[in-house]
C-alpha cells in the first residue's frame, strides 16, 4: 500500500518503551509507513511528552522502572486534555488478568511481545482510522448541537416574534376597530347632513314652485274677482230697476248681456287657475312622494318650465325645448322636474352670471328604448377641471354666495341612481355648457328593486 494512500499515514505516534531495541524498532516500523513517531523511554518522559504535544495514539510498555503503563494510562484518562487519546497497550505479559486490566483502565488495544510488524501496523491503523471517524462523529455531533442550538435559539425567537406580532395585531385590530367606529359614526352624521341639505334642495325647489303657482294664479284669480265685482254692481243696479219698475226691454238686454260675458270672463279665467293649481299639485306631489307613474314628457316638461316662469320672468333668458309629441314614458316625474329645475337654476346662477340674453335648449329624442336629453346653454362655460368636478357633492364655485355644491350632484344620483341612466357633462369657457342623459324609457321592478339596494351606495358614492 502506498504511504499516501494509508489511512493516517501524517498521524503523530507516542512510543514508549523502557527497552531500547523494542522502542527502535517500533519507531523504525511506524516510520517507514510515513508516521510521525516520537520515541520515549519511560513513562515519566511520556506524561511530559504528552503535555508539549497531543499525540493522536500511543504505544505504551506496561513493565517501566519508574511509572507502569497502567499508571501511565490512568493518569493520562484521568486528564480532560488527553482522555480521548487512543492507547494501545504492548507487553510481554500474556496473562489474561494483565489484558483485563490494560482494558479496564482505559487502553483500546493490546499487543503480546514479541510482536510481528504486520500486526502492529495492522492495530495501528485500525484504532487511528476509528480515531479520524471518532473525531469525525464528534465534530459533526458538535455541529449538529450547535444547528440544534441554533435552531432552537430561532424558534425561541420565532416563537417571541409570534407573540409580539399577536399584541401587534390585536393592538392594530382594536385601533382598526376605534377607527372604523368612528368613522361609521361621521359617516352617519355625513348622511344625516346630507339628506337634511338634499332635503333642503327639495323645499327650495318647492318654495320656486310656490312662487310660480301663486304668480300664475293671481292672474286669472285677479282678472275673476274684477268680473266677480263687475257682475255684483251691475246685479245690484239691475235690481233696483227692477223693484222700480221702470226696467225697459233694452236694458233688460244689456243686463242679460254683460251677466253673460262675465260669467264667460269668471268661468274662463277659474278654469285657468284651477290648470294652474292642477300643474303646481302634480309638481309637488312628484317630488315631494317620488311615485313611478306613465306620463307624457313634453306636457310635463311645459308644467315644470311654467312653474319656473318666475324666475324667468324678469331675465331676456329663453328656454327652447325640442320633444316629440305623445311620447309616453314610465318612470319617475318628480325626479324629472327636479333634473331640469336644477339644471335651468345651474344655467341662471352659474352659466349667466354675467350674460342678460342667454339661451337654453333641451332636445328630447327616443331610440332603442332609450331616452335621450341633451342639454346646454350658451353660458361663461366651465374649466377643465370645474367640470370634471361638476358631479362632486359640496364642490361649488359660489360657496360665499349660500351655494350648496348639491344641486348637480342631486341630477347625477337621480339620473344614474333613481332613473338608471347615464350622464356626461362637455364645457368650453365662454362658449357652452352641455349635460348628455340617457334613460331607460321604461322602469321595470327590478329597477326599483336595484335602486332601493343603491340607496346606501349612493351616499357612499356621494360622500
Amino acid at each position: 500500500m502506498d504511504v499516501s494512500e494509508r489511512e493516517g499515514s501524517t498521524a503523530n505516534i507516542l512510543v514508549v518503551d523502557d527497552t531500547h531495541a523494542n522502542l527502535h524498532l517500533l519507531a523504525e516500523i511506524l516510520a517507514q509507513e510515513g508516521y510521525s513517531v516520537r520515541p520515549v523511554p519511560n513513562g515519566t518522559l511520556a506524561l511530559a511528552s504528552v503535555r508539549i504535544a497531543l499525540p493522536d495514539l500511543i504505544l505504551l510498555d506496561i513493565m517501566m522502572p519508574d511509572l507502569s503503563g497502567y499508571e501511565v494510562c490512568e493518569r493520562l484518562k484521568a486528564d480532560v486534555r488527553t482522555c480521548e487519546v487512543p492507547i494501545i497497550f504492548i507487553s510481554a505479559l500474556h496473562e489474561a488478568i494483565e489484558k483485563t486490566k490494560a482494558f479496564r483502565v482505559g487502553g483500546v488495544d493490546y499487543i503480546t511481545k514479541p510482536f510481528q510488524p504486520e500486526e502492529v501496523l495492522a492495530r495501528v491503523e485500525t484504532h487511528l482510522t476509528l480515531r479520524n471517524v471518532q473525531r469525525a462523529l464528534q465534530h459533526k455531533n458538535r455541529r449538529l448541537e450547535q444547528e440544534i442550538l441554533e435552531r432552537q435559539h430561532a424558534e425561541d425567537a420565532l416563537q417571541q416574534l409570534n407573540v409580539d406580532l399577536e399584541h401587534r395585531v390585536e393592538y392594530r385590530t382594536r385601533q382598526l376597530k376605534q377607527s372604523n367606529d368612528e368613522l361609521q359614526e361621521a359617516l352617519d352624521r355625513l348622511k344625516n347632513t346630507q339628506e337634511q341639505l338634499i332635503q333642503s334642495e327639495k323645499m327650495s325647489l318647492l318654495v320656486s314652485l310656490v312662487a310660480g303657482v301663486a304668480h300664475e294664479i293671481n292672474t286669472p284669480v285677479g282678472v275673476g274677482v274684477t268680473a266677480a265685482s263687475y257682475l255684483e254692481q251691475v246685479t245690484k243696479e239691475f235690481g233696483m230697476l227692477y223693484h222700480s219698475g221702470t226696467i225697459k226691454r233694452s236694458e233688460l238686454e244689456a243686463y242679460i248681456k254683460t251677466v253673460t260675458e262675465a260669467a264667460h270672463i269668471i268661468l274662463q279665467n277659474m278654469q285657468l287657475a284651477s290648470q294652474r293649481t292642477q300643474s303646481f299639485k302634480e309638481v309637488a306631489v312628484d317630488q315631494v312622494g317620488g311615485k313611478k307613474r306613465r306620463f307624457d314628457l313634453k306636457s310635463y316638461i311645459d308644467e315644470v318650465l311654467l312653474n319656473l316662469k318666475p324666475k324667468l320672468k324678469n331675465t331676456s333668458h329663453t328656454v327652447t325645448v325640442n320633444c316629440p309629441d305623445g311620447l309616453f314614458i314610465h318612470s319617475y316625474p318628480g325626479a324629472f322636474s327636479q333634473i331640469i329645475s336644477n339644471l335651468i337654476m345651474n344655467s341662471l346662477l352659474h352659466g349667466f352670471e354675467h350674460k342678460e340674453q342667454g339661451e337654453i335648449s333641451l332636445n328630447v329624442s327616443s331610440r332603442d328604448e332609450l331616452l335621450f336629453l341633451d342639454y346646454r346653454d350658451n353660458g361663461k362655460g366651465m374649466t377643465h377641471e370645474h367640470c370634471s368636478r361638476v358631479f362632486e357633492a359640496f364642490f361649488t364655485t359660489k360657496r360665499e354666495q349660500g351655494g350648496s355644491g348639491l344641486g348637480m350632484n342631486i341630477v347625477q344620483n337621480l339620473v344614474t341612481r333613481k332613473l338608471r341612466g347615464q350622464i356626461e357633462c362637455e364645457s368650453e369657457p365662454g362658449v357652452m355648457t352641455r349635460f348628455l342623459i340617457r334613460l331607460p324609457l321604461e322602469l321595470t321592478a327590478s329597477d326599483d328593486e336595484r335602486e332601493s339596494e343603491s340607496k346606501e351606495g349612493l351616499f357612499a358614492n356621494t360622500l
